[in-house]
Formats: C-alpha cells, sequence, structure tokens
C-alpha cells in the first residue's frame, strides 16, 4: 500500500513537473501572441505567422477562383499558397476561417488623397489667407484617420494624386514605422503645373496675391518655371511617381508646358525611376496631343464635357498606358443630386460634426430644389462659390459644381459612355476614386462603386478586380512586389464576406484586412 502511495505521489509529482516545464512556454507563448487573436494593437510589425483558411481564393493572377484554399503569411510575406488538404499551418499561426467568404489581393487605390475634404472644393482659393489656412489645417489633422477608414475598407496601397508632399510624409513615415494604421502611400509630391497654366488657375480663382503665394509654397501646386530646377527636388526615392497637370484649355502654343518641356520631365523622370501620371484634360485636344509622349500612366478621361474620339482611344491602347478608372469623381454630384434624401441617411449623421452636417443639409436642400426644376439654371452647390451666387440666373453659373439639374445627368452619361468606350477598345485599367473630392464620400464606398462601373460598363468581374489589384500594382511599377497572391509577394491580402464576382456589394463587407503580414482589421 505505502509502494503504491509513493508511485502515485511520484507520477503526480512527475506530471506537475513536466506540465510546468511544458506550459511554461506555452504561456509565454500565449502572453506574448494572445493579443491579436483578432486585429493588432500597435506598433504595427508582424509577429507571428497568418493562416487564412478554406476560402475561395482569386488570387488576381488571370487564374479562375479556387474552392477550400488556404494562404500562410510570416513575416512579410506569403509563404504558401494551396489547397487547404496540402497546406500545413505553422503551429505558432493566428488561423482565420474564411469558410464561405473570399480571399483576395488588398485593394490599390491609383487615386486617393488623404488631405481633402468632400463638403469643399480643393480648388477653392477667393477666400481669405486666414480662411484658406484654416480650412487646409482641419482638413491635415483628419489625415491619420483618413488613413485608417481606407485601410479598414480594404484598400492596402494608394498613390496620393497629389499633395503636399511636406505634410504628407510625416504622416506616411508613421504608416511605415507601424505606428498608425493606413495603407501603403505612394507620394508623386506634387502637381506638376507650368506657369502659364497656374496664372489661369489664379486668375480664374480670384485668388489674392498672398493667397497665391501660400498656395505655391504650402499646396499641391509645383509650377515649373525651369524644368532642371522644378524637378529636381523630386528625384528622391520618397517620390513614386511625378504628375503633370495639364490644362483644360487646348493647348496654343503658350498656354502650358512646351513639347520640349514634355520631353525633358519624362525623360528625366524615367532616368530616376519614376512613373509619368497625366491629368489631360477632359477634351480630345489635350488627350490627343499627349498620345505623342511616352506616358506611362493616364488620368481622368471620362469627363462629361465631351465624347471621346475612337482614335484617342485606340492610340492608349496601343501605348500600352494604364488608365485610372475615376469615373466616381465625375458622376458622384449627378448621382447624389438624383435622390439627395440620402444624406438624411444615419451613416452620414454619425460620421460627420455637427457644423459638416449642417453644411450637408444646406447643400441638399440646393440639390432637392435643382431637381423640381430640372431645366433652370442650378443654384450653386458650393456656398463659398461667390461667382456662382451672384450670378444665379447665368447659364454658366454653376461651372464645376452644376449646370441644371438635367445637364449634370447628361454629362453623367457622357462619362459613362466615355468608360464603355475604353473598355470596349480593350484599354488596361487601375481602380481610382479621387476620394474624398467634392461630394465624393467614404460613407458610400466609393471603390466598390467603381468596381460597379466597370462591370456596368462591359467589364468582366475578374478583370474589375484584376484593375483594382494587379494593375494598380503595374502602375506603381510594383507588380513584382504587390497586387496578386502568388508565394513570395508581400503580404497584402483581404478578406470579403460574400463573392465579388457575382455580388457588386461584396467589396463594401471587408472582414479581414491584412498589410505587410500584419492584420489590422
Amino acid at each position: 500500500m505505502r509502494r503504491y502511495i509513493n508511485i502515485v505521489i511520484f507520477v503526480i509529482g512527475l506530471n506537475i513537473f513536466s506540465g510546468m516545464f511544458f506550459f511554461a512556454p506555452a504561456m509565454a507563448q500565449e502572453q506574448k501572441t494572445s493579443h491579436i487573436t483578432g486585429p493588432q494593437e500597435p506598433p504595427f510589425i508582424p509577429v507571428q505567422p497568418i493562416a487564412i483558411v478554406g476560402g475561395t481564393l482569386i488570387d488576381a493572377t488571370g487564374a479562375m477562383p479556387k474552392i477550400g484554399y488556404t494562404v500562410v503569411i510570416e513575416g512579410r510575406k506569403i509563404t504558401k499558397v494551396g489547397r487547404s488538404e496540402d497546406v500545413k499551418i505553422p503551429k505558432d499561426a493566428q488561423v482565420i476561417n474564411a469558410e464561405g467568404m473570399t480571399i483576395m489581393p488588398g485593394i490599390i487605390n491609383s487615386n486617393q488623397h488623404l488631405q481633402l475634404d468632400p463638403l469643399f472644393s480643393a480648388g477653392t482659393a477667393d477666400i481669405t489667407l486666414e480662411a484658406i489656412k484654416e480650412l487646409w489645417e482641419e482638413n491635415f489633422s483628419r489625415m491619420p484617420h483618413r488613413a485608417y477608414v481606407y485601410l479598414m475598407q480594404g484598400i492596402t496601397s494608394m498613390r496620393q494624386t497629389s499633395g503636399p508632399y511636406k505634410r504628407m510624409l510625416s504622416v506616411k513615415k508613421k504608416i511605415d514605422a507601424g505606428e498608425i494604421a493606413g495603407p501603403r502611400v505612394f507620394l508623386g509630391g506634387a502637381l506638376f503645373m507650368s506657369k502659364a497654366h497656374f496664372q489661369q488657375y489664379i486668375e480664374k480663382s480670384g485668388a489674392s496675391k498672398e493667397v497665391e503665394i501660400w498656395l505655391r509654397d504650402n499646396f499641391a501646386y509645383n509650377v515649373i518655371d525651369d524644368v532642371a530646377a522644378g524637378t529636381d527636388p523630386f528625384t528622391g526615392p520618397e517620390f513614386n511617381f511625378w504628375k503633370l497637370y495639364m490644362s483644360d484649355e487646348i493647348y496654343d502654343g503658350k498656354n502650358d508646358f512646351s513639347d520640349e518641356d514634355l520631353r525633358e520631365i519624362i525623360k528625366k523622370a524615367h532616368k530616376y525611376g519614376k512613373i509619368i501620371d497625366v491629368h489631360a484634360g477632359g477634351h480630345n485636344a489635350g488627350l490627343r496631343r499627349m498620345l505623342d509622349f511616352d506616358i506611362d500612366t493616364l488620368e481622368h478621361p471620362f469627363y462629361g464635357h465631351e465624347l471621346i474620339d475612337e482614335d484617342i482611344i485606340e492610340g492608349y491602347v496601343k501605348k500600352g498606358a494604364i488608365i485610372d478608372t475615376l469615373l466616381r469623381v465625375m458622376v458622384a454630384g449627378a448621382e447624389h443630386a438624383q435622390d439627395p434624401h440620402r444624406f438624411n441617411e444615419t451613416q452620414y449623421i454619425m460620421s460627420m460634426t455637427p457644423e459638416d452636417y449642417r453644411q450637408l443639409l444646406r447643400y441638399r436642400d440646393k440639390m432637392l430644389d435643382n431637381k423640381r426644376n430640372p431645366d433652370r439654371p442650378g443654384r450653386a452647390v458650393y456656398q463659398a462659390d461667390k461667382k456662382a451666387s451672384k450670378q444665379e440666373d447665368e447659364d454658366d453659373s454653376l461651372k464645376l459644381f452644376g449646370p441644371s439639374y438635367n445637364k449634370l445627368q447628361a454629362e453623367r452619361a457622357t462619362s459613362h459612355e466615355n468608360m464603355r468606350r475604353f473598355i470596349k477598345a480593350g484599354a488596361k485599367f487601375s481602380l481610382g476614386t479621387d476620394t474624398p473630392t467634392f461630394l465624393n464620400f467614404l460613407q458610400d464606398d466609393p471603390h466598390a462603386l467603381e468596381y460597379g462601373y466597370m462591370i456596368k460598363e462591359g467589364m468582366t468581374p475578374m478583370s474589375a478586380i484584376i484593375a483594382a489589384t494587379r494593375n494598380g500594382a503595374e502602375a506603381l511599377g510594383l507588380a513584382n512586389q504587390l497586387g496578386t497572391i502568388e508565394e513570395g509577394k508581400l503580404a497584402d491580402v483581404i478578406v470579403v464576406a460574400g463573392n465579388p464576382l457575382a455580388d457588386l456589394n461584396a467589396l463594401k463587407r471587408v472582414y479581414v484586412v491584412i498589410k505587410d503580414g500584419v492584420r489590422y482589421k
């Protein structure tokens, strides 16, 4: 009996000792990783492997969807992709069950902004220096939150096209260091403008001399008097691309960059490994002119002013230029004008300050009045448009902010037709939304709307996903690192609740966001 008791005591002691031996490291591991059972807390650096298990994989390579797949992420990279039964999951991995959901690359938004405000026009300059400073300081203070919202929407990379890089760099560095949550931010630094074009803008805007000086020094405009001096500050590694902001007026040999200037800028950009991005204006003449130059990506071809000639579209297809979709920014005002009562919804109330929401309600009431009188020149929606408010009886009273309701809807139809023509011609697209430009609200999930526009105008759902991912990476010159789910690529992965190939709203329901190997959502 005594022997039996001794054996029992020995076994119990051995078990306790063994438990302590094996349990202590396990407990330490639990303490190390338990805080990321869901999204990780800052600092945002990879601390354990992640396995996304059992989802339908859309890898954006052009391959068909693959059911029952697992993606393993270790460190900053994707290390394993395969059928779930064939993939060995690391023992210490955080496992995410993706059954019934879709695994796909993070969205790349090729035209987006951290500093804009959808309640105000970015081009407003006919106000006092104190007022413009106050407006923009408020916008700049909101940049970290906007970056967070974009990431939660599944946007893991964005081209900031463009902005005051001196204000952007600090936010970008904090994101890159893992201090705050946000997409990868790729900077162009500024809008490269000719001196003649900038003077056109100043004259039309009615800006005072002191506001003009502030805009040149603190805003998004890099006004180039001398090509060498004007481009030298943007040759460093912090800048991914240069954006040429061309005049909307037809070139007359004096009112914009000369052909010689353009070739010199483009040659220098490519020498330093920069992508050349072009805003050519919304008319055939400007788009036709830029066909003669070695550009890489094209912005804003879907204005509603006029239909784009098919030979111009064919020219861009042959060049292989990547076309940034940017339809939402062109039609947001017209779509909101169709249903201004959407602004009564709680999503707008809860996401705005009382002051901002009152401003939105003023816009709503003007839109409703314009809709009741669809052929009358519309009332100025944006109240700071002083010239428009003084000339409400003139046909051009609203300029950018809105002609009559019916004309606004006609321009919307033209914008859609221009996208349809580019799609029919076989153009290569990346997805861009230009958010948050005037009335282009984040609350509307503009990236999902843009995806839907592409499909509506003739693109297959798979091609639209590739535009939003792989082609966006190509537009950044980073197709070897981003844009697809493949072993060895950087781990920018999202999981959406549903099937985006069948349900256009699936991209609004982002369940998981992983960027650079870190789970943020």
